[in-house]
């Protein structure tokens, strides 16, 4: 009952903040000319192609979540001596490598990524709703946030705080492999 009450709880937080960033973008920028969404800003996405990659992305997630939380994977490697760089590669890739091909590698087993992206995306998207909220909350009811909000800060709060979620994962995984 405990997975079940967390997976609809963190599911419908996902969902209501994500749908909640929609509407508050829209709000604020119904032709996205001030949106700094890199598929807006960079790639040229418009509302309905934004809109069908978000979507299927919080669904991807969401679906990650439900497979990390009921099925059972273990993450962590059998054999013993790895260093924090090369468990970090492992954990994601399922073999023994340095950290960085969490950058340019994609695991082989489906099952260990959908495992990996439920937990850590989750994790992140959590955060990026939290983030998003508290942003609109202040644009929309104070004047002094209006004179601080940059897209720079915001993504920068967001990439740190992600590599910070990032980091506590890997270091309470690590500590229980260690044992």
């Amino acid at each position: 009952m405990k997975k079940i009450l967390k997976f609809i709880t963190v599911s419908t937080w996902i969902l209501f903040t994500r749908v909640y960033d929609t509407y508050a973008t829209y709000q604020h920028t119904p032709d996205l000319i001030k949106e700094a969404n890199p598929l807006v800003s960079i790639f040229g996405f418009n509302w309905l192609s934004l809109l069908i990659t978000l979507i299927f992305c919080t669904m991807y997630v969401i679906y990650a979540y439900y497979i990390a939380i009921f099925e059972e994977y273990n993450l962590l490697p059998e054999e013993k001596g790895y260093t924090f760089s090369h468990f970090i590669g492992y954990i994601y890739t399922g073999k023994k490598q340095h950290w960085l091909s969490l950058f340019y590698k994609i695991p082989k087993d489906l099952k260990r990524f959908n495992h990996f992206m439920g937990i850590i995306l989750t994790k992140c998207l959590v955060f990026a709703g939290v983030v998003s909220t508290m942003m609109w909350l202040l644009i929309n009811n104070t004047e002094f946030y209006k004179n601080i909000h940059s897209a720079p800060l915001i993504y920068l709060i967001l990439i740190t705080g992600c590599f910070y979620i990032y980091y506590r994962w890997y270091t309470k995984l690590y500590s229980k492999y260690i044992i």
